[in-house]
């Protein structure tokens, strides 16, 4: 099976939302966050984890790597990106997998992620390409998208747009960007600390565009 067989989704949080119940998840639901201050973090609590969309920028992509690590730490889900037309969908289910603890999961994800437990993260990015049950929910929501959502990388020619993940894992605050070689380590955090130090990266990366 090959990244053609998943369909571009439409990017939104109603659609997103949509999605995860096809999942099996209970209890959560995705939404737009218009700021990032502590009122709007207190008004959407408990909050799993953030999903950043931007454009992607070869250029930048130096200063970005600083951080990622070689090895995946225990406990961490992390996926190597193989599905070219699935980025939104591996942002969510990066969040989703790494707060299992905090979140009622269903029978696909929980058998997804214990399947998965002992592979490597390309193993598992192969793996994710060839789940039927999370593919069938994903492209049930295709439709024509009016921009180039995550095609190939090193093409200089249109806008290809890309979407990573914040989530804290076991005292600490990743980055989980499947076109790493790793999570990227940004802190240790706490359940009170890590909106903030979530915060202050994503104003920075905002900031170099």
């Amino acid at each position: 099976m090959s990244g053609s067989d998943w369909c571009t989704i439409e990017s939104d949080p109603g659609v997103f939302t949509e999605l995860i119940a096809k999942f099996g998840v209970k209890g959560a639901q995705v939404e737009e966050l218009w700021g990032l201050d502590e009122e709007s973090a207190k008004r959407l609590s408990p909050i799993y984890g953030l999903i950043f969309l931007f454009k992607w920028d070869k250029t930048l992509q130096t200063d970005i790597s600083a951080n990622v690590l070689d090895d995946v730490p225990d406990g961490v889900f992390f996926a190597k990106q193989t599905i070219h037309n699935a980025c939104a969908t591996q942002a969510l289910l990066s969040i989703l997998l790494n707060r299992a603890d905090k979140l009622e999961l269903g029978d696909t994800l929980n058998g997804f992620r214990e399947f998965t437990a002992s592979l490597d993260a390309e193993t598992i990015g192969m793996a994710l390409a060839n789940q039927n049950e999370i593919r069938v929910a994903h492209n049930s929501f295709a439709q024509p998208e009016p921009i180039q959502i995550e095609h190939a990388k090193d093409d200089e020619e249109g806008e290809a747009f890309h979407f990573i993940s914040y989530v804290p894992v076991n005292g600490i605050l990743y980055e989980i960007d499947g076109l790493q070689k790793g999570p990227r380590l940004i802190d240790g955090c706490d359940d009170d600390t890590w909106f903030e130090k979530a915060k202050t990266v994503l104003q920075q990366r905002m900031a170099s565009y």
